[in-house]
């Protein structure tokens, strides 16, 4: 019997294999719309998380730092939030730093904040044992 060349025999078992690993489609769970909303509310706290300190020291930590000035707040804003827009690089910049502080807004209205007396225990002069 004449085959072409293109022709190989493959075994039924090895079948998986040949196109492409297709066995996988069977062992991996499907994402449905539960599972995005969960891995996009996960992604936008760790974004929040990332960018917690950077958006507290520039707003709370200006207000009740002992040195607030309109001056003072606008530096602090400025410097943590705008990086211009004269080239591309520093205008993205200024847009995910944005994107960083509204993420950073959503986790702390969403979660619990964590505090330091109800963690730890502290010594008169604020430190702790």
């Amino acid at each position: 019997m004449m085959m072409p060349a293109n022709y190989s025999v493959i075994a039924e078992n090895e079948m998986t294999y040949v196109n492409g690993g297709a066995l996988i489609d069977c062992f991996a769970p499907l994402m449905n719309s539960s599972n995005w909303k969960t891995f996009n509310t996960n992604l936008i706290k760790i974004i929040g998380n990332s960018s917690m300190k950077n958006f507290l020291g520039s707003t709370v930590g200006v207000l009740f730092g002992g040195s607030f000035s309109f001056d003072n707040w606008g530096t602090a804003l400025e410097g943590a939030y705008w990086k211009g827009f004269d080239t591309v690089d520093k205008g993205l910049n200024t847009v995910l730093s944005w994107v960083g502080a509204l993420a950073s807004i959503y986790t702390l209205g969403t979660a619990d904040a964590k505090t330091l007396q109800g963690d730890k225990v502290l010594k008169i002069d604020g430190t702790t044992f």
